[in-house]
């Protein structure tokens, strides 16, 4: 009974979900890029195929850090080179430019592989591919062959870093919201990407046993994974198994950090479920620092960045009384089920403060707000009872923000 009623709200869930574009397109997200994704013109066409082996051959955690980061770092690279971002071989023009980025430091402990990954997919190809994916492609009549290809002449792409291939398959074969460059692929012989999140939600399900980074430290056990996750969206969606994939992304960061079980994953479909019926959004959370509106929002999110704790920035908007309230900062952490929203000020207003006090009675079963406000200002608010008891959870000096994010993420906040 319990398993027939997860895979009805999961089934939902992937059915809601998968016409969301992926955070490497999604057009909603800045940085926008510099050509249109889904451009029926051939040489617009081979633009994209070739741009987005660049995304995904760098997509690792270690590289890049979050996934939006390889966006944002491939759309610096073309506004730099223009066109010319498809013909640099050399990994020291790459590096040269990368290091002046203003996100350098928000790139992963290993980003300096960034440049060499990206000189060997331009080496493949000018050289393998004669500077025709769209052509090259045509030689193989199955995905699987294709990324065996890949494989054997990217190393970013073979061993245990074959699911970057899978993810740009995907991108390249599904339709819409996908980009089906490659339409000569068929989605049914797709291979579902084993990613972290995908895997936090197979071991959720019990399809396999853990979701540990040992799953990728051996091939064989790597690939055993993936079959069985594959077989499992098959008996969902025979014709098309990776459509599991981009909300599996979804529903995995949602999981994160917290016990991989049924009734688990069923908490959490019914908490999105419940939310996507308020804000009318999917539940797509990106990390990136390209919208926000303050000195103090920057000085949030890059404690958040530096200490490596999960965050949304202005993902869901809630409802309230002749209002809409955005939070800024939604953390993955929770304290005592509560997520919690951190909320920024360097002034703050009556109407600010009435608003939170909605929020909080009308969402603090689910949510913990804390207020971030400098702390000369504290007693002020205090004094001209703009900071009442009703108005947040907590409130915090900003210029402690990195003593509040150390107990947030070591678990002893609220202790």
């Amino acid at each position: 009974m319990v398993t027939d009623e997860v895979t009805t709200l999961l089934v939902e869930f992937i059915n809601k979900n998968s016409d969301t574009a992926d955070v490497q397109w999604d057009r909603r997200m800045s940085p926008r890029l510099l050509f249109n994704p889904y451009s029926s013109k051939n040489e617009e066409r081979s633009v994209t195929a070739h741009y987005f082996l660049m995304a995904a051959a760098i997509l690792d955690d270690t590289v890049v850090g979050y996934p939006e980061n390889a966006r944002m770092l491939l759309v610096y690279l073309n506004r730099a080179f223009g066109n010319k971002l498809f013909e640099i071989k050399k990994a020291h023009l790459f590096e040269e430019v990368i290091v002046k980025a203003y996100f350098h430091h928000d790139l992963g402990p290993n980003k300096k592989a960034a440049s060499e990954i990206l000189a060997s997919v331009n080496m493949f190809v000018k050289y393998k591919a004669e500077r025709n994916l769209l052509k090259y492609a045509q030689k193989f009549t199955k995905p699987k062959d294709f990324l065996d290809d890949l494989a054997q002449n990217i190393p970013a792409l073979s061993g245990p870093h074959k699911d970057r291939a899978w993810i740009y398959l995907r991108w390249m074969v599904r339709p819409q919201p996908d980009l089906q460059i490659y339409n000569h692929l068929h989605p049914e012989d797709l291979y579902v990407p084993l990613t972290k999140e995908n895997a936090n939600v197979a071991a959720s399900l019990g399809i396999i046993s853990s979701a540990s980074p040992a799953l990728w430290r051996d091939e064989q056990t790597s690939s055993e994974a993936r079959q069985k996750l594959t077989n499992y969206a098959k008996t969902l969606f025979p014709q098309d198994p990776a459509k599991i994939d981009h909300p599996f992304f979804l529903l995995g960061r949602w999981l994160k950090q917290k016990p991989l079980n049924r009734y688990t994953l069923k908490a959490a479909l019914d908490f999105l479920e419940r939310m996507q019926k308020i804000t009318g959004q999917p539940r797509a959370y990106y990390q990136k620092m390209s919208r926000y509106k303050s000195g103090w929002e920057k000085k949030t999110a890059l404690t958040l960045l530096q200490l490596h704790i999960p965050y949304g920035y202005e993902t869901i908007s809630f409802p309230l009384p002749n209002e809409v309230y955005t939070p800024d900062f939604i953390l993955e952490k929770t304290v005592q089920g509560r997520k919690i929203i951190l909320e920024p000020h360097f002034e703050m207003t009556k109407h600010q403060a009435r608003k939170y006090a909605l929020f909080k009675r009308t969402y603090g079963h689910q949510f913990l707000l804390i207020l971030l406000l400098k702390n000369d200002l504290i007693p002020l608010y205090h004094q001209r009872r703009i900071l009442t008891d009703d108005v947040a959870d907590d409130v915090w000096p900003i210029e402690f923000i990195h003593l509040l994010a150390e107990k947030i993420k070591q678990g002893t906040y609220g202790q």
